[in-house]
C-alpha cells in the first residue's frame, strides 16, 4: 500500500492552483522519490486512480495526480480543453519546481492531455505509458466520427440522467461494479458542454512530434477490443516507430486497469523504477 502525505486531517494532500487545478500528492514525498504523474481517463478521477494503480504499485514511489475538470473534487468546473487542462497541471508542477518526473501515465482522454503536456520544453520524462489513447488528429472522418460520438455520449448521458442503475449495470460487466457506480456518477453530473469538449478533444488530436530518443522510453497499449487500437496500429508505425506498441488479448478501452489491478499496478512499477525491457506483461 503506497502512503499518503497526509495534512492535519490525516487525509491525502491536495493542492488546488485557483479553480484550474486539484492535484493530489500519494507517497512518501520528496522530490528524490521516482515521482509518477497519473492523468485518468475521462469519467474517473484521482481517487480511482489511486485505488486502481497507485495503491497497486508499491512502496517508495510518490504520485501527482490531478482532478480533471468535471471530474472527481473539481466535477463543479466544466471542462475546456485537453490544452487547459496541460496547462494547468504544467503550472501546478512548474510553481511546485517539480520539472522532471520518472514516469508520464495518461489514459484514453489523459493521454490526450499528456500529449498536450509533452510540448512544454520545461519538463522532462524518464519513461511514458499511454494507454487507450485516440490517434485521430482531425480531418473528415475524425469530424464525422466525432460528431456521431458526441450525439451518442450525449443520449447516454440523458439516460444515466434518467436511470443510473441501468448504466450501472452495462459498465460493471466491463469495469467492474464498483467502478461502475462512479463511473455512472460521474457521467450523469457531467454538463452537456463538457462532454461534448471531451469528444471533440479526443477526435483532434494534437500529436507533438517525438525525437527517435523519447519514442524508445514512450509505450502505447491498448485491449484488443478497444476500438482506437485499430488506427493506433496505422499511425504509431509511421510517427514514432521507435516507440513500443503493447497488445493486451482480451481486454477493452481501459478495462485491464480496473479488472487485473494487481497485475497492471506491478508492470507499471516495472516501467516507473526503468525495470520494464523484461516484462511485456
Amino acid at each position: 500500500m503506497v502512503n499518503s502525505i497526509h495534512g492535519r486531517s490525516g487525509a491525502p494532500s491536495v493542492f488546488n492552483r485557483g479553480d484550474a487545478m486539484k492535484m493530489h500528492v500519494y507517497g512518501p514525498g520528496g522530490q528524490e522519490s521516482h515521482t509518477v504523474l497519473s492523468i485518468h481517463p475521462m469519467l474517473s478521477s484521482a481517487s480511482s486512480m489511486k485505488a486502481a494503480l497507485c495503491d497497486r504499485m508499491g512502496p517508495g514511489l510518490r504520485f501527482l495526480v490531478p482532478d480533471l475538470s468535471t471530474h472527481g473534487d473539481d466535477a463543479s468546473a466544466p471542462y475546456v480543453s485537453a490544452a487547459d487542462e496541460a496547462a494547468a497541471i504544467h503550472d501546478w508542477l512548474a510553481s511546485h519546481d517539480t520539472r522532471r518526473l520518472s514516469l508520464g501515465f495518461g489514459a484514453s482522454l489523459g493521454g490526450v492531455i499528456l500529449f498536450e503536456l509533452l510540448q512544454f520544453p520545461d519538463l522532462a520524462f524518464d519513461r511514458f505509458f499511454i494507454e487507450g489513447v485516440s490517434f485521430y488528429s482531425g480531418g473528415p472522418v475524425a469530424r464525422v466520427g466525432g460528431a456521431i460520438l458526441s450525439r451518442v455520449m450525449v443520449a447516454k448521458h440523458r439516460k444515466a440522467v434518467r436511470d443510473p442503475e441501468a448504466g450501472a449495470r452495462k459498465l460493471a460487466r466491463l469495469y467492474g461494479e464498483q467502478a461502475a457506480r462512479s463511473m455512472v456518477a460521474s457521467f450523469a453530473a457531467m454538463s452537456e458542454e463538457s462532454i461534448r469538449a471531451i469528444v471533440r478533444d479526443c477526435s483532434r488530436v494534437s500529436l507533438p512530434p517525438l525525437s527517435p530518443a523519447i519514442q524508445r522510453r514512450c509505450t502505447f497499449a491498448y485491449g484488443q477490443k478497444d476500438s482506437d487500437l485499430r488506427l493506433a496500429r496505422r499511425v504509431i508505425p509511421r510517427l514514432y516507430p521507435q516507440a513500443e506498441l503493447r497488445v493486451w488479448p482480451g481486454w477493452g478501452h481501459c478495462e485491464r486497469m480496473s479488472r487485473d489491478s494487481v497485475a497492471y499496478g506491478a508492470m507499471l512499477r516495472n516501467v516507473a523504477l526503468g525495470s520494464a525491457s523484461t516484462d511485456r506483461s
